[in-house]
């Protein structure tokens, strides 16, 4: 039984992450991090240099 707690509640809370890091669209020139921390380019491109803690959103 506490199981399908634990179960109801991960599903839930991945519903919810989805939609709002979905709407981190980030506009050309803006500051971003390839594992999308900071939010998603909108072109899907984000050039970082590898020792860099940040790159830009072509």
């Amino acid at each position: 039984m506490k199981l399908s707690w634990i179960a109801s509640f991960a599903l839930i809370g991945t519903a919810i992450a989805i939609p709002a890091q979905q709407a981190a669209k980030l506009p050309s020139g803006a500051p971003c991090t390839k594992d999308g921390n900071m939010g998603i380019c909108e072109s899907n491109l984000c050039i970082q240099d590898v020792n860099a803690s940040q790159g830009k959103c072509k």
